[in-house]
Order: C-alpha cells, then sequence, then structure tokens
C-alpha cells in the first residue's frame, strides 16, 4: 500500500474543476495552459489515486485513464472524452509554436464534460470504496491506505 495526501489529492480535484470552466473563455496562450494543465492535473490525480488504491501501474497516460476507466473511478463516456484531448498534449509540449487554438478550443469544448465531472467522479469513488472514515481523510497527510 501507498500513502497519498488527500488535502494535495483535493487541492488538485479543485483546481481541474476550476480550470474546466475557464476553457470556455479562455483564448490563446491561457487557453493553451488551461488545456494542458487539465491534462496534466487529471494524470496526475489519476496516478495519486491508482498508487493509493494499488491498481495496476500505468505505462502511459492514456493508461492511466483506460485504469481509471477499467477500475470504476470514471465512466465510459469520461474515458473516451478525455482520451480524445490526451494526444494534444504532445502539441503542448513539441509543436508549440504551431497550435492551432480554434481547434484546441472545439476538442476541449466537446469533451469539457468529462473534465467538469471528474472530481465529483474522484470523490464518489473514494467514498464508495472507503466509506465515511478513512486513512484517505481530509487533514490527514500521507496516511497509509
Amino acid at each position: 500500500m501507498y500513502f497519498v495526501d488527500r488535502d494535495e489529492l483535493e487541492e488538485k480535484l479543485v483546481y481541474i474543476n476550476q480550470l474546466s470552466h475557464e476553457v470556455e473563455h479562455a483564448e490563446g496562450f491561457a487557453l493553451e495552459r488551461i488545456c494542458h494543465m487539465l491534462i496534466e492535473a487529471v494524470v496526475d490525480v489519476g496516478n495519486m489515486v491508482i498508487d493509493g488504491f494499488v491498481m495496476r501501474d500505468p505505462g502511459s497516460y492514456q493508461d492511466v485513464i483506460d485504469i481509471l476507466e477499467m477500475e470504476k473511478v470514471i465512466s465510459p463516456e469520461s474515458k473516451i472524452a478525455i482520451s480524445n484531448t490526451l494526444p494534444s498534449r504532445q502539441s503542448f509540449v513539441r509543436t508549440y509554436t504551431a497550435i492551432d487554438h480554434a481547434a484546441v478550443k472545439r476538442l476541449f469544448m466537446d469533451n469539457i464534460k468529462a473534465y467538469q465531472q471528474f472530481k465529483e467522479d474522484v470523490d464518489t469513488f473514494i467514498a464508495n470504496e472507503l466509506g465515511p472514515v478513512s486513512a484517505f481523510g481530509k487533514g490527514r497527510k500521507n496516511e497509509k491506505i
């Protein structure tokens, strides 16, 4: 079993939720940053959940999302939506001088509901798996799961 900082997890879930509501109004470099951080933060939280619940080790960003769906943390629809956006990460980190902002905006707006639902999905999964009292509880840093 691994240790997970529930406060850090909650902070990242709130961050994802906030970012997911900014996509619609963002343009240019701000849009790039928001969309890139949505991907990174979801994968980061996914890794925390995977580690905390001792799920199979992921080998890629896509694998993290696949495991979350397989373990019923997120729905199949959310898996598809988030997976649709993962390839854009390559342009954010490799071809960042040639990003088509209109295409990024369309892609993320078409799939934004999965990001907006992510915090609730993770919170529900944790509550269902651990019940009301657990070592994964808020205010307990680096507690064993």
